[in-house]
C-alpha cells in the first residue's frame, strides 16, 4: 500500500506590513512535516515575500495576493451606527469580493486541500471556502470586528485557533462553539532568541548584536525600551510620559523606542517625536527606526517594556525578552496575563498608568539582582512553553482532525501548555 501523498495547504498571510503573525507563519512552515503537508504560502505585502523568501527553503512556492484596504478600520466607520453598516456594505464589493475572486484563482491553480488562514477570521476566504467545500482553519490573532455579517459567517469556519485564552472569549462572544476552538500560543524560533553572545549553547558564528554606541549610548548606560510597530493602541505615547519620571529620577538612564510606523501610520511617528520634546526628553529618547535584528535590539535594553493599552491579544515582544533573558513590565490586560507570572516571570501594571510603568521600570533600573532573578525564570518558562517544535506538532493535530486523518490530541478550548504559576490571585 502506497503512502498518503503530502496534503497541499494553502496558509494566507494577509496582514498590512512586516509584523509578527507573518514571522509566526515562517517558523510554523519551517518546522511543518513536509512528508505530511504540501505548504503553498500567500502574502499580501512585498516586505512579507521577502521575509519569507529570506527564511523558508526556496522549494516552496510563495505567491502575493494584496487586497486592498478596507473602510471599517477608518474612524468614520468606527463611529458606528449607520457609519458602520455602510462600510461593511461598501467593503464586500470594493475588498472582499476582488480578494475571493484572486484567492480562487490561487487554490484552483496549486490544487488546494486545507486553507491555513494565518489572520484570524475572513469574510472572502470563509465563503470561498464554503462554496469550493475546502476545509478552513483560522488562526485568531486578536478581536474581531463584531458587525452582522461577521457573526453570521464566523461559525462557518471548520475550526479556530486562537493564540490565547483572551482571544478564545472573544471568538465565543461572536457565537462560535468552543468545540470549535483550540488555544495554541504563536511559536517562537528559540535559536533567534539566545540570551547573550558567548552564552552557554550560543553559536559563534551568530550575527553581532548591534551596539549602544551607533546611537550614542555608552555600552554602561541603563536602558529601558518599547519594541514594535508605532501603532497608537501599543501604548507608546504612554511609554514616553512614564520615561518622563523615570529620567526624572534617573538622569543617567536612556529610553529607547524600536520599531516603524505601518504604511499610513507616519503621522503618529511624528506625533510620538513631539512629544519627546515637550516632555523634555528627546535628548534622552532613542528612536531606532525599522529594525530587521529584532532580537539584537531586545539585547541592548535593561527592561523590556509593553505598554499596549487595548487588551494585546498575545504579546509576542513579551515572549522574545523573555527568551532573551530580559526582565520585562508588561500591561495588565489580555494575552501579558497568560505570559507572565507577577514577581516570578515579570511585572505587570495597570494599561495606560504611566506612573504605575515609570515606579516599576525604576525598580527593575535599580535593583540587578530582581532583574536577573527575573529574567532566568523567565527564560526557562518560555523555552518551555512557546518552542515552534511544540507549536508545530500541535497545529499539524489540529489539520489532521480538520481533514479526519486523526483525533484532535490538542483539546478544543485548550492549549495543552501550562499556565504560568504564582498568578497572585488574578481568576
Amino acid at each position: 500500500m502506497s503512502a498518503r501523498r503530502p496534503v497541499t495547504v494553502a496558509l494566507v498571510e494577509a496582514s498590512f506590513g512586516l509584523s509578527g503573525s507573518t514571522l509566526s507563519l515562517c517558523t510554523l512552515v519551517k518546522r511543518l512535516d513536509l512528508a505530511r503537508f504540501a505548504p503553498r504560502i500567500v502574502v499580501s505585502r512585498v516586505e512579507q515575500e521577502t521575509y519569507a523568501r529570506s527564511r523558508l527553503d526556496g522549494a516552496i512556492p510563495i505567491s502575493r495576493i494584496t487586497p486592498r484596504r478596507g473602510l471599517k478600520g477608518t474612524r468614520w466607520a468606527r463611529r458606528g451606527g449607520l457609519r458602520a453598516r455602510v462600510a461593511a456594505v461598501l467593503d464586500l464589493f470594493l475588498v472582499t469580493l476582488p480578494y475571493a475572486l484572486a484567492l480562487r484563482r490561487f487554490i484552483r491553480r496549486q490544487g488546494i486541500e486545507l486553507v491555513h488562514h494565518n489572520n484570524g477570521f475572513d469574510v472572502a476566504t470563509v465563503v470561498l471556502c464554503r462554496v469550493l467545500g475546502i476545509p478552513l482553519i483560522a488562526y485568531q490573532r486578536g478581536s474581531e470586528w463584531n458587525s452582522w455579517l461577521v457573526r453570521r459567517l464566523a461559525p462557518h469556519a471548520t475550526h479556530y485557533i486562537a493564540n490565547s485564552e483572551a482571544t478564545r472569549q472573544d471568538l465565543l462572544a461572536l457565537g462560535i462553539s468552543g468545540h470549535q476552538i483550540s488555544v495554541v500560543f504563536p511559536p517562537v524560533d528559540l535559536a533567534d532568541f539566545r540570551p547573550e553572545s558567548g552564552a552557554p549553547g550560543v553559536s559563534a558564528t551568530a550575527a553581532p548584536d548591534p551596539e549602544r554606541a551607533a546611537f550614542g549610548v555608552g555600552p554602561e548606560t541603563l536602558s529601558f525600551g518599547i519594541v514594535g510597530q508605532l501603532q497608537e493602541w501599543k501604548g507608546q505615547r504612554v511609554f514616553l510620559r512614564a520615561a518622563q519620571h523615570v529620567i526624572a529620577a534617573r538622569p543617567d538612564a536612556r529610553a529607547w523606542v524600536i520599531g516603524s510606523a505601518p504604511a499610513g501610520g507616519e503621522a503618529y511617528a511624528h506625533e510620538l517625536r513631539t512629544l519627546a520634546r515637550e516632555l523634555g526628553i528627546a535628548d534622552r529618547v532613542v528612536f531606532t527606526g525599522f529594525v530587521t535584528d529584532v532580537p539584537g535590539f531586545i539585547r541592548l535594553l535593561d527592561v523590556v517594556v509593553h505598554a499596549s493599552t487595548y487588551p494585546e491579544p498575545f504579546g509576542r515582544v513579551i515572549v522574545e525578552a523573555m527568551l532573551v533573558g530580559r526582565p520585562v513590565v508588561a500591561s495588565d490586560a489580555g494575552g501579558p496575563r497568560e505570559i507572565i507570572a507577577p514577581e516570578r516571570t515579570g511585572l505587570l501594571v495597570p494599561p495606560g498608568d504611566e506612573r504605575a510603568m515609570a515606579r516599576a521600570i525604576l525598580r527593575l533600573l535599580g535593583d540587578g539582582a530582581l532583574r536577573a532573578r527575573l529574567a532566568d525564570a523567565a527564560r526557562i518558562e518560555a523555552v518551555q512553553r512557546f518552542s515552534a517544535e511544540q507549536h508545530a506538532r500541535q497545529v499539524e493535530e489540529i489539520y489532521d482532525a480538520t481533514l479526519g486523518h486523526g483525533i484532535l490530541a490538542v483539546a478544543a478550548g485548550c492549549s495543552g501548555l501550562p499556565a504560568p504559576s504564582s498568578r497572585g490571585g488574578r481568576p
